[in-house]
């Protein structure tokens, strides 16, 4: 028995190991395969022997679900920070506390100000016990379940000090791009930004929907680092960076107020380069006995400011809502005045949905104030009700549906996390037929076959059900008006070569809810490529699959089960013929790209998904950050030789060689004119 202890306690530290170089120093020394390997080494010998399972094991970071939080009273306040908004603000700031100190405040420490959600985590004995939110700052809610998910966060340290650290529980922007990119291919409302969706993710009854979104965690403090024997707070962050913890990329201890103006003025140049959002810097005193000194007003410490920079927000007025119809409901958009907002007109803004139309108290007529979400998506922060004229309507969901005039239903979940949904479940609607087919041909990818073509076939009557995509003829497609013979025919080759795409594309093209690009992949490879095994595939087994929980897996099986479904699905299986599993090890084994991992950035001729999407077809790996580890990084060709970022950078650094992707297609013996796999 003290050998598999020995064992198990052995990779565990190995694994510890691993997560602390890829998810803190972002240097990693193994593959994503050769980490789960490991992980799954751990998990047998844990099933086998459930009485050696320790609490801060690294296959317990997620739990099972509960129905509720509790709350908790933090033991020191989480207040609030006074806010400013220019080098005034901070030098009336520096002055009051040289007057309260009676000598000067410096040095004092400016950090990056993570735009997440705060959060403290207790310690004891080395071990991880208790995660909560910050709450009203005097108790929060208890998250222990999400906050161990977070692989950046240590479960276990070598210090026994009994201490709350303080820190900012965050999600990387890429996350957000590539959750988004999978629910929009789902027909999914994208999150609006990542503080939304972190507070969200971190307020989730199923620990497994945190550990499937990434959350990370920056710390900046011990809550109790002065009774602990701690001087100053720059003492404090060395010491948290010994014990493994993921500190702020870039913090600076200044000993002026010019320093402090030369740090804000350097992160607002660099600010969009890192993979994480900020919205500002927090200015702290350095010593921890001239911050008991200041002490603490009714709502925030003394000793502590952040300078805020500029949101990217605009004032309009919303004139209008429109409803649009999507595979599974009707959203709401708000028709604005035109206001100018990061470089572009903004005429249209996400209103997301009934409840938070509710919550925000937005109205037609409303002045509103609008920002582009992750410096994309436009979508409305708030009203201004303090404008209003009177004159203002409340903003009523449509009686009927806007396609086909049938009444309309009003979904409001007994899921809390769930919004309410407005839906047309008239499954003849052209508006829902119109765009699963859509959904369908741009997840296969299928080419020159647009919105304006589905609708012109839906009123010839050519397409009554996706199924008569598959079926379509060239001579049939020749005879639709604005139609000529040469195009006709390219759309019918691009379906049959549709057909040989990978499995995984299949299953998103289906537009089964929560079933996207990501999950697809998994369940694929899961299934071995076969189509049969995952129509056969049950709960039981689906939920075996890392990122399903029976929700998922129950949404997949009702779908397949659904009699309306069953004529397309035996009709796929006539269609599509795409790689083996034999097919695709093949073509990995035989590729330049086999093994290898690549980073990509910036601005390409082929589009940066399909640039991933290639080189995980070949046996590549795509990772989001830079390390020593990496064997290239791609650089889009549109860029020029002039393009900066901290990618760049790191890859010089570590002499990461910089490709082009007319570069990746010499190494794959294809031509760039030509991307189809």
């Amino acid at each position: 028995m003290s050998d598999l202890k020995n064992q198990i306690e052995k990779l565990r530290t190995q694994i510890r190991r691993h997560e602390h170089l890829y998810y803190v120093e972002a240097d990693p020394e193994i593959s994503d395969g050769e980490f789960d390997r490991l992980l799954e080494q751990l998990k047998a010998l844990e099933e086998a022997n459930p009485e050696l399972i320790t609490p801060d094991s690294p296959t317990q970071r997620v739990g099972e679900s509960v129905t509720s939080f509790s709350s908790v009273k933090h033991r020191v306040p989480m207040m609030s920070i006074e806010n400013s908004y220019s080098a005034g603000d901070i030098n009336d700031w520096l002055l009051r506390c040289e007057k309260l100190l009676g000598q000067s405040p410096f040095p004092v420490v400016a950090e990056l100000k993570i735009d997440g959600v705060s959060g403290t985590f207790n310690y004891q004995n080395g071990f991880f016990k208790m995660g909560a939110t910050r709450g009203s700052g005097l108790e929060g809610d208890l998250v222990t379940g999400n906050v161990k998910t977070i692989r950046s966060l240590p479960l276990t340290v070598a210090s026994h000090f009994d201490m709350d650290v303080r820190g900012e529980i965050y999600t990387p922007r890429p996350v957000l791009e590539k959750l988004n990119q999978a629910r929009i291919e789902a027909g999914e409302e994208p999150f609006k930004n990542c503080r939304n969706l972190t507070s969200g993710t971190i307020k989730s009854l199923d620990p497994s929907v945190a550990a499937g979104r990434g959350l990370q965690v920056m710390v900046y403090g011990i809550a109790q680092a002065h009774e602990l024997g701690f001087k100053r707070h720059s003492e404090v962050l060395a010491f948290l960076e010994e014990q493994g913890f993921k500190l702020n990329q870039a913090w600076q201890v200044c000993n002026s107020p010019a320093e402090i103006a030369g740090f804000i003025e350097s992160i607002a140049h660099r600010r969009h380069e890192f993979s994480f959002d900020i919205d500002g810097v927090v200015i702290k005193i350095d010593s921890l006995a001239q911050q008991q000194e200041l002490g603490n007003t009714a709502k925030a410490p003394r000793w502590v400011i952040a300078y805020k920079y500029p949101q990217e927000r605009a004032i309009s007025r919303l004139l209008s809502v429109e409803w649009q119809i999507g595979r599974s409901q009707l959203t709401p958009v708000a028709c604005l005045e035109p206001v100018e907002l990061g470089g572009t007109t903004v005429a249209r803004a996400s209103l997301h949905n009934l409840d938070q139309i509710t919550e925000k108290d937005i109205r037609i007529g409303d002045q509103v104030v609008v920002e582009k979400a992750g410096y994309i998506i436009p979508y409305i922060v708030e009203s201004l009700p303090e404008k209003r004229t009177g004159d203002e309507k409340m903003i009523e969901p449509p009686s009927e549906c806007p396609v086909c005039r049938q009444k309309i239903t009003i979904f409001k979940s007994a899921d809390a996390e769930t919004a309410t949904t407005v839906r047309c479940e008239n499954p003849d609607c052209r508006g829902v037929i119109a765009r699963r087919v859509i959904h369908f041909i741009t997840q296969m990818e299928i080419e020159n076959f647009g919105p304006q073509l589905v609708d012109r076939l839906l009123e010839a009557g050519m397409i009554k059900e996706i199924e008569d995509v598959l079926s379509m003829q060239a001579a049939s497609l020749a005879g639709i008006e604005r139609m000529g013979e040469k195009s006709a025919v390219k759309i019918t080759a691009s379906i049959a070569a549709a057909a040989g795409k990978p499995l995984f594309r299949l299953i998103s093209a289906l537009g089964i809810n929560n079933v996207g690009i990501v999950v697809s992949e998994k369940i694929a490879e899961h299934c071995n490529q076969s189509l049969e095994a995952f129509l056969g595939a049950d709960i039981a087994t689906l939920v075996k699959i890392e990122g399903i929980k029976e929700r998922v897996a129950q949404s997949i099986r009702d779908y397949l089960e659904n009699p309306r479904n069953h004529q397309f699905i035996a009709a796929l299986k006539v269609w599509w013929h795409g790689p083996s599993a034999a097919e695709i090890a093949s073509q990995r084994a035989g590729s330049q790209l086999n093994g290898k991992s690549f980073v990509v950035t910036g601005e390409a001729v082929v589009p940066r998904r399909e640039l991933e999407e290639l080189i995980k077809a070949h046996g590549g790996q795509v990772k989001s950050s830079v390390s020593a580890k990496t064997d290239y990084l791609l650089i889009g060709s549109l860029e020029g030789e002039d393009y900066v970022s901290t990618k760049k950078s790191k890859a010089t650094q570590h002499r990461v060689p910089i490709i082009n992707e007319q570069n990746l297609f010499v190494m794959l013996g294809k031509d760039i004119e030509n991307t189809k796999r």
